[in-house]
């Protein structure tokens, strides 16, 4: 049953969590603010510029290439990008260098990658991908919750769950030329709002275990 897992998710819908708590049940495992961690290691970028900077889409102010995204996918097709074009804005070499250390630890065996196009990027290794997302009330109270958020009042911090939303689909969009969150580019959507944490990693678990097991559609 075990396999690659990506999952997507809108900021404060539990998304995290939720691969997380998959990932301990599964015995695989997990990657979300430490493919910042190694793509520092294996790169000349601090981890904190790596943390400004993640699922950022490049400003119109230093984008060095236009075309990066047609060949962005995959260990080999990102230094080939990185062959064929010059001048590449931080964001793109930051992207390129990410989706090596992805494939890196995709290439190893089974686990589970939050966000950053990891559905995108690890394509041909046929992932199972699902997008996280819960509605707006419940992950306003979900981020207030946190120590980190206490002092946010419920007005700043859906701005700010609006504007991180924002910057993830612009990121999305711009390297996968695909919209973020729509349920045509992943294999299940889950509203945390509705089966919980806990609901949507059986959820997954139980997906994951029928996946290209058998064809299901009719012949006809």
């Amino acid at each position: 049953m075990p396999r690659v897992i990506t999952i997507g998710r809108q900021f404060g819908s539990g998304g995290h969590e939720v691969g997380s708590r998959l990932a301990k049940k599964m015995g695989i495992p997990f990657y979300d603010k430490e493919i910042l961690r190694l793509t520092a290691k294996n790169s000349r970028f601090a981890e904190s510029y790596l943390e400004k900077m993640d699922e950022q889409k490049p400003s119109f102010l230093n984008v060095g290439s236009a075309g990066l995204m047609s060949g962005a996918g995959g260990t080999s097709s990102a230094q080939g990008a990185i062959t064929q074009f010059y001048n590449l804005s931080p964001n793109d070499q930051i992207f390129l260098e990410t989706s090596k250390v992805m494939n890196s630890l995709a290439e190893k065996g089974p686990c589970v990658i939050v966000g950053r196009c990891a559905d995108y990027i690890l394509r041909d290794l046929d992932p199972v991908n699902f997008f996280i997302c819960a509605d707006i009330k419940d992950r306003v109270a979900r981020k207030l919750a946190l120590d980190e958020h206490s002092e946010m009042t419920e007005q700043e911090m859906e701005k700010l769950i609006r504007q991180t939303d924002k910057s993830r689909s612009k990121y999305y969009e711009y390297y996968s030329h695909e919209i973020w969150g729509s349920a045509d580019n992943y294999h299940m959507c889950i509203n945390t709002s509705v089966v919980g944490v806990d609901g949507a990693v059986e959820i997954i678990m139980k997906f994951v275990e029928e996946f290209r097991k058998k064809n299901l559609m009719p012949d006809k």
